[in-house]
């Protein structure tokens, strides 16, 4: 009997030795990643005396404060301002081309015996050229008729008498448009001259499988290029930009995926298959913050600046106040944001260890009182 009151008597004297080693040893638990007042005190009104400190704005989340929503991409200016190609369609390889030309004297540079008009039909090479006869070689691919026509117009200037000449395409090789990546049919698709809308051709290549919001469309015509997910082409209809023939269409399936460190349930980066994704919905998706670890007024979000004139953004919401879950559900998040959450200090640790432990001590406390 007295060893076994020894026993309970040593058992509680150990448990009671653990609590104030682990509380002792509280205030120097690692944490992931800087503390809250390190964030604060690095923005932009402290950092200014450090110029080896990236410069970014801290700003505390509110009903005011809350950043609108990110409008979106856009392709570049000039892929918006294209229209359809109906007065000046551009020559291509395999096309025909039928030259008029007429020349006021009965006797001139083709005109012969009263006949003033000449027809001349020519196919254009896979070097883009016609052989037009006391003109040469041309290179007419890429060129509109028009142009072709100023150039003949050039080349007989001093040879036949105040020639007129017209030029058109009355056999026009098939247009064509380079569709790849993650469609129902990928390859050449076949597209009017004047050219197509790009949702118009994606149809007609049996569109994507995968969330609007998942799928990234580049565009690349000559050295010009541009990519914005499908969702802003559908909502925005300046983004249905006109495909021309010979322009490259790639569809991407790209996954958003969101970095979350810190005091979290489960950190790492983070996919969301949401159409609009809010900070609520990513703590959600993480478990929550980590009821052990977290300082719950010190949830931040980091995003970079959108130009070169601007500094990165901080925001800091504060899950202590009452309207903390309102404000998360309406912080629409960026694709490259970054969310961190700081790590409570060792005083709160000191209750959480208290919390976790008493239930333990009590038990020992009671073992040793039945030995008693």
């Amino acid at each position: 009997m007295n060893f076994a009151r020894s026993q309970n008597h040593c058992w509680a004297s150990f448990c009671h030795v653990a609590v104030l080693l682990m509380l002792s040893g509280c205030a120097s638990l690692p944490a992931f990643g800087p503390s809250a007042d390190e964030i604060v005190a690095g923005a932009v009104s402290e950092n200014a005396v450090d110029p080896e400190l990236v410069a970014f704005d801290l700003i505390n989340v509110n009903a005011v404060t809350v950043p609108p929503a990110y409008s979106g991409g856009r392709f570049p200016r000039g892929f918006q301002d294209q229209r359809f190609l109906v007065d000046h369609e551009r020559i291509s390889v395999a096309d025909v081309l039928e030259l008029h030309i007429w020349e006021t004297a009965n006797d001139g540079l083709f005109a012969s015996s009263g006949n003033r008009e000449t027809v001349l039909s020519f196919e254009v090479s896979n070097a883009g050229t016609v052989e037009v006869p006391y003109a040469g070689r041309i290179n007419v691919a890429g060129l509109t008729t028009s142009r072709v026509r100023q150039v003949l117009l050039e080349k007989y200037q001093g040879q036949a008498i105040d020639p007129e000449i017209s030029v058109r395409i009355i056999d026009a090789a098939t247009r064509t448009v380079t569709v790849l990546g993650d469609v129902a049919t990928s390859g050449r698709a076949d597209v009017p001259a004047q050219g197509i809308r790009l949702m118009s051709l994606l149809a007609q290549m049996g569109g994507s499988p995968n969330p609007l919001w998942e799928t990234e469309i580049s565009v690349s015509r000559g050295s010009h290029s541009g990519s914005v997910r499908m969702d802003q082409v559908t909502g925005h209809s300046s983004n249905n930009i006109v495909i021309l023939p010979g322009d490259t269409v790639q569809i991407r399936h790209l996954p958003r995926r969101y970095a979350v460190y810190g005091a979290v349930s489960n950190s790492g980066r983070i996919a969301l298959d949401i159409a609009r994704p809010t900070l609520s919905d990513l703590l959600a998706e993480v478990g929550g913050l980590n009821d052990m670890q977290a300082a719950p007024n010190a949830v931040f979000v980091f995003r970079r600046a959108r130009n070169l004139n601007e500094n990165p953004q901080v925001y800091r919401v504060d899950f202590a106040r009452a309207d903390a879950f309102i404000l998360a559900d309406q912080f629409l998040l960026n694709e490259t944001d970054i969310i961190y959450v700081a790590t409570a200090d060792a005083s709160e640790f000191r209750k959480f260890v208290t919390t976790i432990l008493s239930p333990v001590v009590s038990s020992a406390n009671s073992v040793n009182n039945l030995g008693n």
